[in-house]
């Protein structure tokens, strides 16, 4: 769409959001709303996409980095109109159209973005705005129209009477000649009560002066602006249905899609089952033919095939071979890998560490800074003391080593190959291979006292 150059304007605080952070930021499945606008329109193969920003600028920066993106600073809120007129240097000798849309409005579809603009192109029309059908105006603008149908602006009215028709309201985005901007634009007059500049009065001055207005319709669900938490959760709606419906079209059995949670970047192999409650995240990968059981939270986590997680087990940023279990009740923290066909059973933490391929720790145990080699059995109760109060040591259990129940390991310490420790040791010095080691206080036998 090299005719084009889009502008999201993205300058606002969102004070009905009742939040620090800018309205831009908050996050709607897994991706800030400003990301959905972009994401959408870099399906459309924009190569530069222009963000006004004021409130917060520079976090709005930090947070969104995208090559294709270049930032105008609006540093007074004062409206739409404005934030447009901060973008002159960038539009001004633009042989194409703008397309001007708002970064609040991430459920926007790229085929309605595209078939507006080819309205917009076809009609030749001065403006060309995107439009909706509703049963109540609410907050939107209404379209006023002339008898034979042509635009002649738009009203902000809340409540309509004497009429069951469909409202058709304004959903904010727009196509503008650069021509008629670099004519009109700089002519608007402030609004009497908040000294703001907006888009709409553009309308209006292209109707006076006989200018072509075109339109174009889209879906309700699509213009939902956001402006509350109320929005944002009527969003959150309506966009996880539509992710949960692409997952199961490719194969996903989804159990119960009203009380699953699955953010937009997840990703799913086919065949994989996924009970109620569960909960994915972030850049998480499920491979194929995984069972995720009920309470399941997997975030920024990478799963191979036919891995059953149990319920109530909370993965993050690890990594999880092939044909491993996992859970009930496991807890895998940031920088755990799991080999292949290992088990993590119930109540157990692993952090940081590696666990080799068929090694298993079923119960009650903490791994953390650890290295762990292939065919290990670590017992029930078995903790990695990693930390000194001042810095994390490592553990490393090589392969087949057999760790008995209530052992706690002293980092930094090693285990040698094939080592067997005997339960409630206490080790504290490096366990060479094929050894027994027994570390606790002798068991001492006394006669009982009598009354």
């Amino acid at each position: 769409m090299e005719e084009f150059l889009p502008i999201i304007l993205a300058a606002g605080k969102g004070s009905r959001m009742r939040s620090d952070l800018p309205k831009a930021l908050h996050p709607l499945l897994g991706r800030p709303l400003l990301m959905h606008v972009v994401r959408t329109l870099k399906e459309l193969d924009f190569k530069k996409i222009v963000v006004v920003v004021g409130y917060k600028a520079e976090q709005i920066k930090a947070s969104i980095e995208e090559d294709s993106l270049e930032f105008v600073e609006q540093k007074e809120q004062l409206g739409t109109g404005h934030a447009l007129m901060c973008c002159k240097e960038l539009w001004t000798d633009f042989k194409g159209a703008l397309l001007v849309l708002n970064g609040d409005v991430p459920l926007l579809q790229k085929e309605t973005l595209r078939n507006l603009m080819e309205v917009h192109l076809k009609e030749q029309a001065a403006l060309t705005l995107l439009t909706a059908k509703v049963e109540k105006s609410g907050e939107y603008g209404v379209i006023l129209r002339e008898k034979g149908g042509a635009i002649k602006g738009i009203a902000e009215i809340t409540e309509r009477e004497n009429t069951s028709d469909p409202a058709e309201i304004n959903a904010g985005v727009y196509c503008f000649k650069t021509a008629f901007l670099n004519e009109h634009l700089f002519s608007l007059s402030p609004n009497s009560k908040k000294g703001e500049y907006y888009l709409t009065d553009l309308i209006k001055i292209a109707a006076v002066k006989k200018e072509k207005i075109a339109s174009y319709e889209a879906p309700f669900a699509e213009i939902i602006g956001i402006n509350t938490r109320k929005d944002l959760a009527l969003a959150t709606s309506v966009l996880k249905q539509q992710v949960l419906e692409k997952h199961m079209l490719n194969g996903v059995t989804i159990v119960s899609p009203e009380n699953t949670y699955i953010e937009m970047d997840v990703k799913i192999g086919r065949d994989t089952v996924i009970f109620p409650g569960v909960c994915l995240r972030g850049q998480t990968v499920i491979g194929k033919g995984c069972v995720l059981e009920n309470g399941t939270v997997v975030v920024d986590s990478v799963i191979g095939n036919q891995v059953h997680i149990k319920p109530y087990s909370v993965i993050t940023e690890s990594k999880i071979e092939d044909h491993v279990a996992i859970g009930p009740f496991a807890h895998l923290r940031p920088g755990t890998y799991i080999a292949t066909e290992a088990r993590i059973g119930n109540f157990v933490e692993v952090k940081k560490s590696y666990v080799g391929r068929g090694s298993k720790a079923s119960h009650l145990t903490y791994l953390g800074d650890a290295e762990i080699g292939e065919g290990v059995n670590i017992g029930a109760g078995t903790i990695t003391c990693n930390y000194d109060g001042q810095r994390k040591h490592k553990t490393v259990i090589e392969d087949r080593a057999f760790i008995g129940s209530n052992t706690a390991l002293v980092a930094p310490v090693k285990v040698g190959e094939g080592a067997l420790i005997g339960a409630g040791s206490v080790i504290t010095e490096d366990v060479p291979p094929e050894t027994l080691a027994i570390a606790r206080a002798r068991q001492v036998h006394k006669p009982k006292k009598r009354r």
